[in-house]
Formats: structure tokens, sequence, C-alpha cells
């Protein structure tokens, strides 16, 4: 998935050299594919299991599926040069786009035809394949887009545009998903959107191949020095940790949704969530310190093996182990703060996000009971103008105060506005206290806006603002801390690493609102938010007096604010 624009020209601009770039509207066009099945397969279909009664835990561990964004990374290097047999003369890039596209419209078609009732189990396996061949999608354009980038300039354009497809298809896959869904039913409604996805088709056949051919692959850089069955034993500890994992999480919910007695999500987490953490996260990072260790120690030649099997080894290494090696040696003994901020941040908005549409339309556990058409002008309609207002603020912010201060603030934000939402529960006194002293009641009035939906949309606004905020702050951290040599791999690692701890805990947070309710939980998550604030405030701390090289600088890049 892309991140904020580095360009800044207006939207309008960009949008004017669409028809004078062919390349630009293939771009529009791909953007809108790839936000459609993430819009659709981990948030609008949770409001439709909520709407057929499925259980609010039950919704929380199907919401794993998400994960596959999270390990996108781990078969990246498999598309790096590789080709489709068949649509070979379509190019690498385009080739492979155009089967991710075929395997999510027939995902997206499945579901349109199922009952979350009857076949819960068909759904959930047509949308985990849908989300990974989805992540896969993303791992292409994203090369395609960086490939036939003319210049600097132009890769900031479609970088831009990009973003511009990808929020139109969150506008679409969810506003307009739930709007039509309250009229013409669910299942017209993915036939809809999955006819929508011939769109992105149709920006592969208009979009140039990349000039960009396969190509030898430089060495082994860090570990280089290393024998060669001390760097592929530790890359086998890795994957297999990794592989554990995902076996993990798989049994887990393919138990859940098809065992009689469906296996405990608190237990789960509470037991295996911690050795997922280490077998994906600690572990790899450990390995890699002792493995530079060892290098800085050792006078062995280079190794090389022209094998298949040993090139195949090579590029394993390159994209799992030596970007997470290029990392622990520049922050030393500042890598575990590192790393906890990196899992902690985001922590309050991702773990929260699957249970927003049970919490909107539910009658349970606090649940507010709101109808489908007052969720969509809330949530997908001023919550989508509301990220995009808090980018912006966000990048001002890092141009007046720098990055630091802000990277505190929006950690300190991300964790307040959980308190919205609880405040909602328990009568609105806040929020209602809000809208009276500042006679914004009498704004809402003016559209046909009540007390009750003015409630949601100022919560829902507020909270929105936050995730910009804290969203293009932590863009610039990430990109602060990455060596530009490594900058895909390691940025998409690190990114990836932000929706671990958050996803991982869906599960045990989905029956902790059916044992405690929806009140109890928004405190909850709010009180786990303060875990980034302060590993913020220490990393603020670590930066001040820490060496150039292994800091974030106080400028942001080009392009971040």
């Amino acid at each position: 998935m892309a991140e904020a624009s580095a360009s800044k020209r207006t939207a309008v601009s960009l949008l004017g050299n669409i028809g004078r770039d062919r390349s630009l509207l293939a771009m529009l066009l791909l953007g809108l594919g790839a936000g459609l099945p993430y819009a659709i397969l981990t948030g609008t279909l949770n409001a439709w299991f909520t709407e057929n009664d499925v259980d609010v835990s039950t919704i929380g561990v199907l919401s794993w599926i998400g994960l596959a964004y999270a390990f996108k990374f781990l078969w990246s290097p498999a598309l790096h040069r590789s080709s489709v047999p068949v649509l070979g003369r379509l190019g690498s890039r385009r080739g492979w786009m155009l089967v991710f596209q075929t395997i999510i419209m027939i995902s997206m078609a499945t579901i349109a035809f199922a009952s979350p009732q009857n076949q819960l189990a068909l759904i959930t396996l047509m949308a985990f394949l849908g989300v990974v061949a989805s992540a896969s999608q993303d791992i292409v354009i994203d090369a395609w887009r960086i490939e036939v980038a003319r210049d600097d300039r132009h890769l900031n354009s479609l970088s831009a545009i990009y973003q511009l497809g990808y929020r139109v298809a969150g506008f679409l896959g969810g506003f307009l998903a739930l709007i039509l869904a309250a009229r013409i039913g669910w299942s017209f409604t993915f036939i809809l959107l999955t006819l929508m996805m011939l769109l992105a088709v149709g920006g592969v056949l208009i979009a140039q191949e990349s000039k960009i051919t396969a190509q030898d692959e430089p060495g082994v850089q860090l570990g280089a020095g290393l024998p060669t069955r001390t760097r592929r034993g530790a890359l086998l500890i890795v994957v297999a940790g990794w592989g554990w994992a995902l076996v993990s999480l798989g049994g887990f919910m393919y138990a859940t949704v098809t065992a009689d007695t469906p296996p405990n999500a608190r237990d789960f987490i509470r037991y295996t969530g911690p050795w997922i953490v280490f077998f994906t996260v600690i572990l790899p990072a450990i390995i890699s310190a002792i493995l530079l260790w060892l290098e800085a120690r050792s006078a062995a030649p280079v190794n090389i093996d022209s094998s298949a099997l040993g090139r195949g080894a090579d590029t394993l290494h390159r994209f799992i182990l030596e970007p997470l090696m290029d990392i622990v040696s520049r922050l030393g003994w500042a890598a575990p703060l590192v790393l906890l901020l990196i899992l902690s941040y985001r922590f309050t908005d991702l773990v929260w996000g699957a249970f927003a549409y049970p919490f909107y339309l539910g009658t349970n556990y606090g649940a507010m009971a709101y109808s489908l058409d007052d969720v969509a002008i809330a949530s997908k309609f001023v919550g989508v103008i509301m990220v995009i207002a808090g980018v912006g603020l966000g990048g001002l912010a890092l141009k007046a105060f720098g990055r630091m201060p802000c990277l505190i603030a929006g950690a300190v934000m991300a964790a307040a506005t959980n308190l919205l939402f609880w405040d909602l529960t328990t009568g609105a006194a806040y929020v209602g206290g809000f809208l009276e002293f500042t006679q914004l009641y009498n704004l809402f009035a003016l559209f046909g806006i009540g007390e009750r939906l003015a409630w949601l949309v100022t919560a829902i606004a507020g909270e929105n603002l936050a995730v910009g905020f804290a969203s293009v702050v932590f863009v610039a951290y990430l990109s602060a801390i990455v060596n530009p040599k490594y900058a895909a791999v390691q940025y998409a690692l690190l990114a990836s690493l932000t929706m671990l701890v958050g996803t991982l805990g869906r599960g045990a947070l989905g029956e902790i609102v059916e044992t405690n309710g929806f009140a109890y939980v928004f405190i909850l998550t709010a009180l786990l938010g303060l875990v980034a604030v302060a590993a913020s405030i220490a990393e603020a701390i670590r930066a001040r007096f820490a060496p150039k090289k292994a800091t974030a600088a106080e400028d942001p890049p080009p392009g971040i604010a």
C-alpha cells in the first residue's frame, strides 16, 4: 500500500496532466485497483458480517487476513524479475498485475453469492485469497511505478496520482458500498464492486511495460565475509520462524470457523501470540546482531555459490536478513527502543479498526446501533475528509516544529481520541458539551443532522484527524531511519511491523468486548497507547544525543511535508 505523495504540485495540475501522459492515467486506474480490495475485504466485509449476526470475537479473528499486507515482504523476491508464462508478451509487471486482479475479482464475485450465516468458511477463504492477491499486486504496482518513472519529478507525479486513486477507492469501497448495501443488498453491492475492478484491468492494458529487464543480481553485501553455512543456517532459522507463525495463524483461523468448539482467542494471544512476535521480529533482529558480530571478527573470504540454490539463498539473505543487519548496525543498542516504537505507534487505531462497524452498527455490548446511512456519512464521507486534513496538518507541523515533537504529539493524539468513543458509550457528555459550547449543533442542523448523528460525526472526525496526523509523521520518521540503499525492503519491512501487534491483538480484544463491553475497551486502548507515547519521548531524547548517522534527522526529507 503507498504513502503520502512527495510532490508539491496541486491535485488539479496533476489531473490536468493525466490526458497528456498515459502512465499517469494508468497509475490512477491501478491506484483504484489497489485500494478497492483493501477497503472492501479488510473493512466493509465486517459491516456485512455484523448485519448477519456474526459474533464480534469471530469478526476479530477473521480480520487477521489483513496480516497478508504485513507479511507481503516475505514473498516479494518471488516477484522480483519473474514473468507469467502465458502472459509473457505483457511483460513481467503487467502480466502479474493481470493475474492478481483476476484472482481478486474471482474472490469478490464468489463472496457476492455466498451467505455469512451458512458459508462463513468459504467467505473467509475467498477473502484470504483476495487479500493475498491484493498484497501481491501492491508489490508489483510499486515496482512498476518506480521503474517507469522518467525522473524524480515524474515519480512524484505518479505517486500523487496513485494516492488519489487509492483514496477514491477507499471512498467507493466504504461510503458508496454502505449506501448501496442499504438499498440493493450486499450481494448486488459486491457484484458492482467486482465490476469496478475492471477499471484496474484497463490500467494494465494502457500501461507501458517497464524498460528495466532482468539482470544479474548483486552479491551479498552485509554478511559476505561469513562462511556460507553460517549465512544459510541463520536464514533457515528466520524463514522457519516466519513459516511457523503463518501456519499457526492460519490454523487458528481455520479452526475458529470450522470447529464445533472454536478455540479461545484470548488463550491463543496469551500463550502463542508472544512466540509469534518473537519468531517474526525479535529473533531475526537478534540473529542480525549476531551475524554482524561474527562478521566483524571473521577473516573468511567472500563465499560465492553460483548454483540456483545458492543464488536463491543469497536473494533471500539480501531481502530478509541484510536489511535488518543494516538497521541493527546503524542503530546499535537503540534498536530495541526503535523496534518498540514501530510496533506500538499505530496500535490504538489498527487494533480498533476491525471493531468499528460492530460498534457503529451493532446493538450489543454498548454498541451504538446507527444505520448504514449514518455510518456512511460519518465514517466514509466525513471520516475520509478528516484523514486528508490530518495528513495536511501533519505536514505543516513537520515544517514548523520538526519531526520528533510531532512524533510525540501524534502518539498522544492517537491515544487520546479513543476516549471520544468511550464518551459516546456513556452518553456523549463531553462530545455533546463541545458541540453545544461551539454552537456546532446549529451547523449540523443546517444539513439535517440530528443530535445523535452529530456525536458520531464529531467523534469520527476527531479520531480520523489524529490518524491522518500520526500517519504522515510516522512516515517521516520511518523514512529517516531507512537506509536509501535498502529503501524498498527496509521501508516495507518496518511499515509491516506496525501492523503486527495491533492485528494480533484483535482476537483477544473481541472477547474483551463481549466480556466487558466497548466502553471498557476504549479506556484500555487509550492506556495502551501510552506505550507509544513513552517510546516516542524516549526516542526523541535518544535522537537528541545520538550520533547523526543513527538518528532520525530533524528536518523532514523532501516530500514528507
